[in-house]
């Protein structure tokens, strides 16, 4: 018995030596480049910060460049193939099947699914960079294809080509998110200076999202005045070359993203060194399928919550996108193809602003994430039940109201759960699940996006408001149960904890990641905060060292 205990005892020692000396690799992470932010010419300064995430932010601005356009583009293909959208036609004029052009957004959101589970899953296999690549290639050709659908064939092959290249172009879209949001946390983990400012960091590569839609948008607008189409009746060539030059010219970011990733991008020195810290488990880690088991035990209300909120939010916003035109008709009953893209501009131009009122206060100590999801989603639903209890008035006499609720919407959506959904789901895990759990939630984001669809269908104008309105409401409650608030906190903390979990260890770990501040209610209700040793969260603080001297900034990291 004294035998065994004895081999017990020294068991548990290297085990916990084994988790001290993974989290050493960990903190050898920490690299501090100076000179990002003490350049003495203010213009270089300024180029330099907006180049670390305008190039990190390329592919959300191609993927929203494209998704988001197929609501612009709508009303551009009814008036160019009116034989195949005119629902008013007999079934027996229409050219095209009702359901091949009613699967238009549907089969893109089913693409973007396929791409964030799947690239989602590699890319914490295969890499950052590669995950990247990958991404990139699928958008580059598939885009090529849908600007190139058919030209002069009939209406049934050019959206049979269409809808097939759009769902492919999507899995790449999919894709980008949980590849671009981890990287950009990973890049700001790695930089001493931006510790304090990873939610800022994030949220302004996920800004691009909005430079996508605009600049789609302002192109499709110029393309309309270019070709002369004002008003009805519609030339259908010159709207046929509006929409392929668009296309067309969404290709170039995208030919220049691949370029950069394929030859200049550097892997994330986080996902290298956390490979690493786990090699250095040795026979203290565990299996794959163990470790996915462990995840899901320690953190299935972090990825379930995450997914929730998401998917709450999705099916307010894309119900809203997709039918964007339909409320803008209600503003201007007699709106042209023109003026109603016109109007999306000016929604797009006041939903980029909120992005960066996100960016530049999220990592507040007086906002932090759970608080401004919450106030985004409380403001959505306050907003949108306004417009639906008032909604005869409005309609009728109260339009500028009207039109300034359904735009303030937008803004406090994009200032709030648009900016924490995709920033919260690669925070609130370890890194090498980090990419899988992300592409869940935003896959699970997008199926609210899909049901959307398909409800704001069934129901009248003033019905999607009263959806909307409960979608926030039922935000606000997701949020405070199951949002935790990771502001100010260095995600190392929660790769020692993680570290410590896999090596049978977890409750060894008394450190920063499991103080009750940065847990959900959920999370305090289970306990999970009970071994927080604040004393013992100080001294790993302090014991941390020094930085590494200043290097060369490089903005390809990925």
């Amino acid at each position: 018995m004294k035998g065994d205990g004895a081999e017990q005892l020294a068991e548990a020692g290297g085990k916990a030596s084994a988790v001290v000396a993974a989290q050493e690799e960990l903190a050898l992470q920490e690299n501090d480049y100076e000179h990002y932010v003490h350049h003495r010419n203010p213009i270089r300064r300024f180029i330099t910060w907006w180049l670390s995430w305008w190039i990190p932010g390329m592919g959300m601005m191609a993927e929203a460049y494209f998704v988001f356009s197929i609501g612009n583009l709508k009303g551009i293909f009814k008036a160019e193939y009116p034989t195949c959208f005119d629902t008013h036609l007999p079934a027996d004029q229409l050219v095209c099947s009702p359901k091949l052009t009613d699967t238009l957004t549907y089969t893109q959101v089913g693409g973007i699914i396929a791409g964030q589970l799947g690239i989602g899953f590699v890319c914490d296999r295969i890499g950052r960079k590669w995950g990247s690549v990958l991404n990139a290639s699928l958008m580059f050709v598939f885009g090529i294809l849908m600007s190139a659908s058919v030209p002069g064939g009939s209406p049934n092959a050019v959206f049979t080509m269409f809808t097939v290249s759009q769902a492919l172009f999507g899995v790449g879209v999919g894709g980008e998110y949980p590849v671009a949001s981890t990287s950009a946390n990973e890049r700001a983990e790695n930089t001493k200076h931006l510790k304090n400012r990873r939610g800022e960091t994030v949220v302004c590569v996920f800004s691009m999202q909005g430079w996508g839609n605009l600049i789609n948008t302002m192109v499709l607008v110029i393309l309309m005045a270019a070709a002369g189409q004002y008003n009805p009746p519609y030339n259908p060539g010159r709207l046929d070359w509006v929409w392929r030059v668009s296309y067309g010219i969404g290709l170039i970011p995208i030919t220049f993203m691949l370029f950069w990733r394929i030859f200049k991008l550097q892997e994330s020195k986080v996902w290298i060194r956390k490979r690493s810290s786990l090699k250095s488990l040795g026979e203290a880690s565990s299996s794959a399928s163990k470790r996915n088991w462990l995840l899901v035990r320690h953190y299935w209300h972090r990825v379930g919550g995450c997914a929730l909120n998401w998917f709450v939010w999705d099916f307010a916003f894309y119900g809203n996108k997709l039918f964007q035109g339909t409320f803008i008709k209600i503003i201007n009953p007699g709106a042209t193809l023109i003026q109603v893209l016109e109007w999306t501009l000016l929604n797009s131009t006041v939903a980029l602003v909120g992005y960066y009122f996100a960016a530049f206060t999220i990592d507040r100590p007086w906002m932090g994430r759970m608080r401004m999801q919450a106030m985004g989603f409380a403001w959505m639903g306050m907003l949108f039940l306004i417009c639906a209890a008032d909604y005869t008035h409005l309609v009728k006499g109260g339009i500028k109201w009207f039109q300034f609720l359904y735009y303030f919407s937008s803004f406090w959506g994009q200032f709030g759960p648009n900016a924490t959904t995709w920033l919260l789901p690669a925070e609130v895990v370890p890194t090498e699940m980090r990419a899988m759990c992300h592409g869940f939630a935003a896959a699970v984001g997008k199926a609210g996006a899909l049901v959307a669809g398909v409800v704001f269908n069934l129901v009248d104008d003033r019905g999607k408001f009263w959806i909307s309105a409960a979608c926030g409401i039922a935000g606000v409650f997701c949020t405070l149960i199951f949002c935790p608030d990771l502001t100010g906190l260095d995600l190392k903390e929660g790769d020692k904890r993680w570290l410590a979990i896999i090596a049978g260890e977890a409750d060894a770990y008394d450190g920063e990641a499991i103080n009750p501040k940065h847990l959900s209610l959920i999370e305090r209700l289970l306990g999970v905060g009970r071994n927080y040793n604040a004393a013992s969260a100080d001294s790993d603080s302090e014991g941390e060292g020094p930085a590494k001297p200043a290097q060369e900034p490089k903005a390809t990291e990925a």
